[in-house]
């Protein structure tokens, strides 16, 4: 059985069971995309602005208790997971996105008239516009939605962030006595340790975490109240305030009534602020991802300073063959997140005039990069830094046949010197120790005390 619903466009037919409405049925049909719908933080966090919002309508005398007591038990209703199935509209969707917002308001409007004791449809008793969507437009609950879902994406990826940030320190602390060559240009260079190197790991990683911590406060301030251009056109006196301290409550976040409503919904800076903080760390935790690929190759015939765990095979051709799989996909994990940043660049420079109605692009880019993230943060922290291991045996042997310990005899010989000696020991075979002895300015005792000072403690 179906229910017929109305709209300026004609008549659609409406399966019983489906607490949608004529404006979702036409975004379904206009948009067969991506076949995705918006996850559940986007739905919980639209649902709670339209609870916010028949509160403050309520207590501002604009929304009698009956409509407000039911639209409130109703998005309750879906903040407990019901109806999730009747968010369809795809992530690719109208501009601003309208047909995500239409959708939202239908389905708590038609659960509303069930607690109500009507039947979905019947919207002469409280309808999706009129009431459900009652002091906003789209324009302003979109973006308040994008800050409220990027805002706890965001915490979720700070916590694996702290966690990886603290494996890699107690790593470091582990590895501070294994020395090795440091290498510059992919040559040899001055003597390490692999704790000198993960302790630079985790110093980059803290630094990452105090510019999202930074560029995630711009997400407090909230457009909500500002309806279609800003001016906050048919809201009660003093709206703004009121939703913004219900919010607040709701969420256990302090959030900010916006002192620019036609500014703040004109500019979508804010995401490309914090989308830019996330590709930061998506630097550092790639440049980290190739490191650690280079020190693991081998074993016989590359670097093999470390030692990682297994996994999976490795090849399947090649028995036996264990791959640095983990930082492999934390690479393209990383590529991707740099390659949504460029799509929310693209997307926030696209507003015009009084709305950015590239917000639905913004907020896919944004959402989905900060997904991966934490789910790959935590894939490598787990799967590959909690088990990485020093191959004290590769590290010393490596050392004692570098050249980059050369260095250490500069104070002594002078740099010509050395790079003749350096020069010599490549081409001859002989110790860079015999040739320096050699030259009759330093003793062996010298040369020792030389070596060990440049010994990183």
């Amino acid at each position: 059985m179906a229910r017929k619903e109305h709209d300026v466009l004609g008549e659609v037919s409406i399966p019983d069971e489906a607490f949608y409405g004529v404006n979702t049925v036409r975004a379904i049909d206009n948009f067969r995309i991506s076949g995705h719908t918006s996850d559940r933080d986007h739905i919980y966090s639209i649902v709670t602005i339209k609870k916010a919002a028949a509160i403050a309508n309520n207590r501002l005398g604009k929304l009698t208790n009956e409509k407000s007591e039911a639209i409130v038990t109703a998005c309750d209703r879906i903040l407990g997971g019901y109806h999730i199935e009747d968010f369809r509209v795809d992530i690719f969707q109208a501009g601003a996105g309208t047909s995500f917002n239409m959708n939202a308001n239908e389905v708590i409007a038609n659960v509303a008239l069930e607690v109500m004791g009507k039947k979905p449809g019947s919207y002469e008793f409280l309808h999706p516009n009129d009431h459900v969507n009652m002091s906003q437009s789209t324009n302003d609950v979109y973006p308040t939605m994008m800050r409220l879902t990027a805002m706890k994406k965001a915490l979720r990826l700070i916590d694996e962030a702290d966690l990886l940030h603290a494996s890699l320190k107690r790593k470091a602390e582990e590895m501070k006595g294994v020395v090795k060559p440091g290498r510059t240009h992919l040559q040899d260079a001055a003597p390490v340790t692999l704790g000198i190197e993960l302790a630079a790991y985790a110093y980059a990683v803290s630094r990452d975490l105090r510019e999202i911590r930074s560029a995630i406060e711009y997400l407090r301030d909230l457009n909500i109240g500002g309806t279609a251009v800003g001016t906050g056109i048919n809201t009660a006196t003093g709206y703004q305030k009121e939703v913004v301290s219900i919010l607040s409550d709701l969420t256990g976040i302090s959030w900010i009534p916006s002192d620019n409503l036609p500014g703040i919904m004109q500019f979508q800076s804010d995401f490309s602020r914090v989308m830019s903080s996330v590709a930061n760390l998506a630097l550092d935790i790639n440049k980290i991802s190739n490191d650690i690929r280079l020190l693991y190759s081998g074993p016989g015939a590359g670097i093999h300073e470390i030692r990682i765990p297994a996994v999976q095979q490795g090849s399947s051709i090649m028995p036996g063959k264990i791959n640095p799989s983990i930082a492999e996909a934390m690479n393209m994990i990383c590529h991707s997140v740099l390659g949504c940043q460029q799509a929310v660049n693209y997307s926030v420079q696209a507003g015009q005039l009084e709305l950015n109605v590239m917000m639905p692009g913004i907020d896919l880019e944004l959402s989905r990069a900060i997904d991966i993230f934490t789910s790959g943060l935590r894939m490598f922290r787990t799967k590959l830094i909690d088990g990485l291991e020093a191959d004290e045996e590769s590290c010393r042997r490596h050392l004692g046949s570098s050249f980059g310990s050369a260095a250490l005899l500069n104070p002594y010989l002078g740099y010509d010197t050395v790079a003749r000696i350096v020069q010599e020991s490549l081409h001859t075979g002989k110790s860079i120790k015999d040739l320096a002895l050699s030259t009759g300015k330093i003793t062996e005792s010298q040369y020792e005390e030389a070596m060990k000072a440049g010994i990183p403690r």
